[in-house]
């Protein structure tokens, strides 16, 4: 059986009759919600319905032994009816102060994507965890009303990366499938459900990106603002729907069309999406699923043959359903198209991006 407790203020809270605690690659804070329901106290003393803890304490998510989560407790949700009251406490990482609140506006000219990350969080009080390699450099603008979040998934759009937490609060820059599940998903076996849409409608016929780079003598032989553009063909999407994207920052013709392909590649990856519902938290050597590992599929119904897919999402979850785990998974490159990195050139200023 797998124990849920929070560790808040060197106490351990646990008994939770419902729980769901989630993590994934595509977020940059996981989150968890538990709560717990108890028969009014007859003897009238209500230390019983009661949970000792407040609003912004640090608290620790453990599932057993392992930490799956580090962050600040944010509501204290309570609902109750004439036989029972249920009491809950819900949070986040540490990491959530980035995806709510706003960056300091500055830019950036030809820092390492570390550092320029580094110091977006640093004001919050977070370390950066480098799992990617070299992440190279960049320049990019910090706009006034972006949130931190905003303008790091600016710098995954540009920087082929993802960006993401782990269970100890820290921001990680990792890269895709880093870790190899031991128990494969298999049809028949272990998947209880499976959901997927195989959607496309965030799929287009046309991809069009443009931007602006910055002139010199030696390309344009004066100092000016010049317009580049790239496009590219899905040539599965039948019917014409044309997507056009304005890149900012300092771009040109080439990152530009890296950018109509990443698009393309992304998109197309995500109709192979899948999520899969298995019974328990842990695979067979007792190791909890984890997001960003690598599984084998064995699911002939919707077309995968023993293929690796990445876990994107974990979400654990205790109910009246029973104890149960949803992966999210899919190809490689429904998360990182393109594993390259782009070699600048010479005197060239990095390019910035957006969200993808």
């Amino acid at each position: 059986m797998n124990n849920v407790f929070l560790k808040v203020n060197h106490t351990y809270f646990g008994g939770w009759t419902d729980i769901s605690i989630s993590a994934g690659i595509e977020r940059l804070a996981r989150d968890f919600n538990v709560t717990i329901t108890r028969q009014w106290p007859s003897s009238g003393d209500d230390s019983e319905t009661k949970i000792t803890v407040k609003n912004g304490d640090l608290v620790e998510v453990f599932i057993d032994d392992d930490v799956v989560l580090t962050g600040y407790i944010e509501a204290l949700p309570i609902r109750y009816d004439a036989s029972s009251i249920s009491m809950g406490i819900v949070g986040r990482s540490k990491t959530a102060d980035c995806v709510d609140c706003s960056a300091v506006p500055k830019q950036y000219s030809g820092s390492s994507t570390i550092q320029v990350i580094q110091d977006l969080v640093t004001p919050f009080k977070l370390n950066v965890i480098n799992q990617g390699g070299d992440a190279g450099s960049l320049s990019i603008q910090a706009d006034q009303g972006d949130t931190v979040f905003d303008v790091i998934s600016k710098i995954m759009g540009m920087q082929q990366i993802v960006v993401f937490d782990d269970e100890k609060g820290q921001v990680v820059i990792g890269d895709i499938g880093s870790d190899e599940a031991k128990t494969a998903l298999v049809l028949g076996k272990n998947i209880l459900s499976a959901d997927t849409e195989k959607s496309i409608k965030d799929r287009y016929s046309d991809y069009f990106v443009s931007g602006q780079s910055v002139g010199d003598d030696e390309n344009f032989g004066q100092a000016t603002l010049a317009s580049v553009r790239a496009s590219i063909k899905d040539d599965s999407i039948l019917r014409y729907r044309p997507l056009i994207i304005k890149q900012s920052g300092d771009s040109n013709n080439g990152t530009c069309q890296e950018r109509c392909e990443m698009e393309k590649t992304l998109r197309a990856g995500k109709t192979r999406e899948v999520t899969y519902t298995v019974q328990g938290w842990k695979q067979g050597d007792g190791t909890l699923w984890k997001p960003n590992q690598m599984v084998v599929v064995d699911d002939p119904l919707l077309g995968y043959d023993n293929e690796k897919l990445v876990i994107a999402e974990v979400k654990y979850s205790l109910s009246i359903r029973g104890t149960l785990c949803e992966l999210k998974v899919g190809p490689v490159e429904a998360y990182l198209p393109d594993r390259k990195k782009t070699k600048k050139k010479k005197g060239k200023k990095s390019n910035t991006g957006e969200v993808f």
